[in-house]
């Protein structure tokens, strides 16, 4: 499952797409790091999906690569949902809960104009 970014497709994780995207661009993890106040150990572990960055970290990688934080934020809240909760009998339940809330509330945002 994919979504789209500024045009660019993100891949299944935050962490491929941020390794996608340095790699695009030529650039060594120690710079990628360095952005996010994290050291390149730390950055591999995202990139290979073995850690979810900070909600200040993601903000980094947003402002660095000029794309949304809110859709990075929405990717990153994502994994770490599925990875505490994925394995939960009530799995599908609970995403069910969760579709109508954001609904319910989207709607009420545009009623009120915000």
């Amino acid at each position: 499952m994919s979504s789209m970014i500024h045009g660019r497709e993100l891949p299944v994780t935050l962490g491929a797409w941020l390794r996608d995207l340095r790699k695009a661009r030529k650039l060594p993890l120690r710079s990628i790091a360095a952005v996010a106040e994290m050291d390149s150990t730390l950055l591999s572990k995202i990139e290979l999906s073995q850690r979810l960055p900070t909600e200040e970290q993601t903000r980094a990688f947003a402002n660095y690569f000029n794309v949304s934080f809110e859709d990075l934020e929405a990717k990153r809240l994502a994994e770490r949902f599925w990875s505490e909760h994925g394995d939960s009998p009530a799995i599908g339940k609970v995403v069910a809960l969760i579709t109508a809330a954001a609904s319910e509330r989207m709607t009420r945002r545009i009623d009120s104009g915000k």
